[in-house]
């Protein structure tokens, strides 16, 4: 193995290893390696990328939630499987967690990124801010995500899953880097550098706020 090989996998396993178990029974092993996390996590962050996809079919004038009914449906059969197994009820497959790992990824990124509209310096992100719904009102009824197109997104992710689960044993390389990069890669994004902007925008909007207070104090 060549050095520069070598550093990148130990690079994915270092992240991995900092929010997941890594227990081999519970991880794919696709080109010879295991990848960074469990195939549960593996489904749930590769599937916010299939929850991005959907956003270009957004309504731009919805203000309401994706919609609630598709949201649930898709997030509650990992919920299902993760609690029945940690109570003892039962012992999951990774290719249920893979698949479950994958519905609930995919109906989170699209909540998110509606959510996310509410802090003030998300408006002024490159590209996302051109998905943005106008404004967040959780009792609103027409949908910012339609049933429709999250149902696309629940079809997308088993498809996902299914690939993923079909090369599982495979000795191509290629496999292995390709999960791995998108992976970790979504591990830094949702885990590291999402939390670190809305820390930054809140300390942002305190301090306007502040300003605006003291501007008002002495005209």
């Amino acid at each position: 193995m060549i050095p520069l090989e070598e550093f990148f996998i130990n690079l994915f396993n270092t992240i991995g290893q900092a929010f997941c178990h890594q227990m081999p029974d519970r991880t794919l092993l696709i080109g010879g390696r295991y990848l960074p996390v469990c195939a549960r996590d593996t489904g749930a962050y590769l599937g916010l990328y299939v929850g991005y996809l959907l956003l270009p079919l957004r309504r731009k004038k919805g203000c309401g939630p994706p919609n609630l009914w598709m949201t649930t449906l898709m997030v509650t059969p990992m919920i299902i499987d993760g609690v029945t197994q940690a109570l003892g009820f039962r012992t999951s497959t990774n290719d249920l967690r893979l698949v479950t790992g994958c519905l609930f990824g995919a109906a989170l990124s699209p909540f998110l990124v509606y959510l996310i509209s509410i802090v003030p310096l998300s408006r002024k992100l490159p590209v996302i801010n051109n998905f943005l719904p106008p404004s967040v009102r959780l009792d609103e009824r027409e949908s910012w995500l339609s049933p429709q197109a999250l149902s696309l997104g629940l079809c997308t992710a088993i498809a996902l899953a299914l690939t993923i689960n079909s090369t599982v044993g495979s000795e191509d390389p290629t496999i292995y880097w390709l999960l791995s990069s998108l992976t970790t890669s979504s591990i830094v994004l949702h885990i590291i550098v999402l939390p670190v902007f809305l820390a930054f925008s809140l300390l942002s909007y305190l301090k306007a706020i502040r300003s605006t207070r003291k501007a008002k104090c002495f005209p």
